[in-house]
C-alpha cells in the first residue's frame, strides 16, 4: 500500500508540475520561435509551440532526482541517450536538421546502447533462429532502434496520436515493471505517465494547444524501444512470458507497418523516402472527415486488439504474431483507402453538379 501511494504521488506531482510549466514554456517558445508554422502539409492554421516533449523531459529530469540512481543504474545509458535524442529533436524543431544527419545520430546512439549491453540477443524462433552472434546482435539492435524511432516520429501528425500511443506504452511498461518487481522503473514510468497526461490535456486544447514536437517524438520513441530491448534481456523460454518482445510488438507494430508502407510507396513513385507528405494512415482518415480525437481512439482500439492477439499467440513465443498484425493492418488500410476514394469521388461529383447549375 505504501508503494502504491508513493507511485501515485509521483504521477500526480509530474502531472501537476507539467500543467504549470507548459504555459510558461509556451511563452518562451513563442519568443524564440520554437513553433510549428502551418503550410500545405500541415493540418493546423496557426503557429503552435513545439514544447510538449521538452516539458515531459524537464519534469522527468527534475523529479527523477527524487529517485536514487541505484534504482535506475542499469538503464542509465538509456536515460542519458534519451536526453541526447531530446536535444537533437529540439534542434530539429528549431533549425530543421536534414533527415540523413538525424539518422546518422540515431545510429551512433544505438551503437552506444548496444555497446552498454542493452541489445537484442535472440530472434525468438523467427526463421527457426533463436540465439544470434554478437555482430548480428549489434546490427539488429541498431536497425530496430533506428526504424522504431523514425516510425514513432512519423505517427506524430495529428492531435493526441503519438502522445496516446506513448501513454499506453508506458502503462504497459508499468505493468511489466510491477510483474518484474522493479520499483525504480515503476517510479520513473509514473513520471512519464504524469507528464504525458498533462501534455495531452494541452494537445487536445483549442485555445492553449501545444505539440509534442520532434523533440518529444524522438525522446519518447527512443526511450520506449530501448527500454523494450532492455526488458528483452530477461526473455527466455524457461523464465516465462517474453515481456520485452511483447512490449516492442505492442508499441511499435502499427507505426512500423505504416512507415514501411509509406517509404515503399514513395520509392515506387520515384520520390525520396525521406520527403514528407500526407500519405500516412491518419491522413487518409482525416480526409474521410474523421476528427483527431476519433482517429486517436481508433488507433488505441487497434493497439488493444493487437494486445489481445499478441498476448494469446506469444504464450508460445510465436514471433509470427507480427505477420498476423501485418495482414490485419493491410486489410484495414485497404478498406480505408477504398472509402477515401469514394469520398473524393463523391465530392468531385457534387462539385460538377454545382458547376453545372
Amino acid at each position: 500500500m505504501k508503494n502504491f501511494t508513493e507511485l501515485t504521488v509521483y504521477g500526480l506531482l509530474a502531472f501537476t508540475l507539467s500543467i504549470c510549466i507548459i504555459p510558461l514554456m509556451t511563452m518562451v517558445a513563442q519568443k524564440f520561435k520554437l513553433v510549428d508554422v502551418p503550410n500545405a502539409r500541415k493540418v493546423h492554421q496557426k503557429a503552435i509551440p513545439l514544447i510538449g516533449g521538452l516539458a515531459i523531459g524537464i519534469i522527468v529530469a527534475l523529479l527523477g532526482g527524487l529517485t536514487s540512481m541505484k534504482d535506475v543504474e542499469e538503464i542509465l545509458p538509456i536515460i542519458i541517450t534519451s536526453y541526447i535524442m531530446l536535444l537533437v529533436g529540439t534542434m530539429d524543431d528549431k533549425t530543421d536538421i536534414k533527415a540523413i544527419y538525424k539518422l546518422g545520430i540515431q545510429i551512433c546512439i544505438s551503437i552506444i546502447i548496444a555497446s552498454s549491453g542493452i541489445r537484442i540477443t535472440s530472434l525468438y524462433g523467427l526463421f527457426g533462429i533463436y540465439e544470434i552472434d554478437v555482430l548480428a546482435q549489434y546490427i539488429i539492435t541498431v536497425l530496430v532502434i533506428a526504424a522504431a524511432v523514425n516510425a514513432f516520429n512519423l505517427i506524430d501528425g495529428i492531435d493526441g496520436l503519438a502522445g496516446s500511443v506513448a501513454g499506453i506504452g508506458f502503462i504497459l511498461l508499468l505493468a511489466i515493471a510491477v510483474i518484474e518487481k522493479n520499483y525504480g522503473l515503476m517510479k520513473l514510468v509514473m513520471l512519464f505517465i504524469g507528464g504525458i497526461a498533462a501534455f495531452l490535456r494541452y494537445n487536445f486544447s483549442k485555445k492553449n494547444k501545444v505539440f509534442l514536437g520532434n523533440s518529444g517524438s524522438l525522446f519518447l520513441g527512443y526511450f520506449l524501444v530501448s527500454i523494450g530491448i532492455y526488458i528483452s534481456k530477461f526473455d527466455h523460454p524457461a523464465s516465462g512470458f517474453p515481456h520485452g518482445l511483447f512490449f516492442l510488438l505492442f508499441v511499435f507494430t502499427i507505426p512500423m507497418i505504416d512507415s514501411v508502407r509509406v517509404y515503399a510507396d514513395r520509392v515506387l513513385q520515384g520520390k525520396s523516402p525521406f520527403n514528407a507528405d500526407k500519405s500516412h494512415i491518419h491522413h487518409y482518415l482525416l480526409q474521410l472527415g474523421i476528427s483527431h480525437k476519433k482517429i486517436t481512439v481508433l488507433f488505441v482500439v487497434m493497439n488493444i486488439s493487437i494486445f489481445a492477439a499478441q498476448y494469446i499467440f506469444l504464450k508460445s513465443f510465436s514471433i509470427y504474431t507480427f505477420l498476423v498484425s501485418l495482414i490485419a493492418f493491410v486489410a484495414i488500410f485497404k478498406c480505408i483507402k477504398v472509402l477515401n476514394f469514394f469520398t473524393i469521388w463523391k465530392t468531385k461529383v457534387k462539385e460538377l453538379e454545382n458547376n453545372a447549375q
